[in-house]
């Protein structure tokens, strides 16, 4: 009830929603903030706005129905034979390019194990994984977080990438100061540890003056493509957009900059846990490869 009046702002829209007569929706309201001892919504400009009360409610029934549709979903799996759930995040920086074919393998060895992509945590997946949101991520980067396992994956190289058209195309590496001196095109503006803020910029004291933030990487190529600047990719990540053509890749510096991926579960997992197995069989798979 709580939710559907915050949603619509107008009680007869949320009685519509939850299939309840307009008259009875208003009996709940009422008898909800008798039980309160507290208003929980107020009108402003037609509309019913939450109260600061309201607000905390608001909240804590959307963390509850949430995980009771979760929980909804996962009982249906259970039903058609499926014994566990194992809910799976990917950062920004990854790719999905790889996973149809491994959770196609994996489902034939693991058929009582379900695989749940969780899609809206890639900037925040040690949260997720914390908060019970998901029950392992693929990172890249150092992990320095308490109460994670790490289960190693492979080395990767960051690249920088640009249009076939660009003007530095066809140069075997490019300097910090080469890139810093073109539009970035990047992410999001707050830098990640071990990445290339702190492997390049950081180390070399320069900054990009011009970046567009770009959110995903889909829009990040694309951007690139383009021939609107230029960013820094896992070479795994950039492999099947690589494949489309239009783009061209150099190495970063002289030396060349590496970044590590790995698979991150809660620490406490027991080592059977179907968690654990799909961690296990991620170390096997040499993802790079796909």
């Amino acid at each position: 009830m709580i939710r559907a009046i915050a949603d619509t702002g107008n009680v007869s829209a949320a009685a519509g929603q939850l299939g309840v007569t307009q008259s009875a929706l208003s009996h709940r309201i009422r008898e909800a903030e008798r039980l309160l001892n507290t208003t929980l919504f107020y009108r402003k400009h037609k509309r019913l706005v939450t109260t600061s009360a309201g607000k905390r409610l608001l909240h804590t029934a959307r963390v509850v129905l949430g995980e009771m549709q979760r929980a909804e979903h996962d009982i249906d799996k259970l039903s058609v034979g499926i014994e566990h759930v194992v809910r799976i995040g990917n950062e920004a920086y990854g790719g999905y390019h790889w996973m149809p074919g491994f959770l196609a393998a994996f489902r034939a060895e693991h058929p009582a194990i379900g695989i749940e992509i969780i899609p809206d945590v890639s900037m925040t997946p040690f949260v997720a994984l914390r908060d019970g949101t998901i029950d392992l991520s693929i990172v890249s980067g150092p992990v320095n977080r308490p109460g994670v396992r790490v289960v190693p994956l492979f080395t990767d190289e960051l690249v920088a990438v640009m249009a076939e058209g660009h003007p530095l195309a066809g140069q075997p590496w490019l300097s910090a100061e080469a890139i810093a001196g073109e539009a970035y095109i990047t992410y999001h503006t707050t830098p990640a540890g071990g990445r290339e803020y702190e492997q390049l910029f950081t180390r070399h004291q320069v900054l990009p003056t011009r970046v567009l933030r770009a959110g995903v990487t889909e829009a990040v190529v694309a951007f690139v493509r383009a021939g609107q600047g230029i960013t820094i990719m896992p070479r795994w990540t950039l492999g099947p957009y690589l494949r489309q053509g239009g783009l061209v890749t150099a190495g970063v510096t002289d030396e060349g900059l590496d970044i590590d991926w790995q698979v991150v579960l809660r620490k406490d997992e027991p080592e059977d846990s179907p968690a654990a197995v799909l961690a296990a069989a991620l170390s096997r798979a040499e993802l790079s490869r796909r």
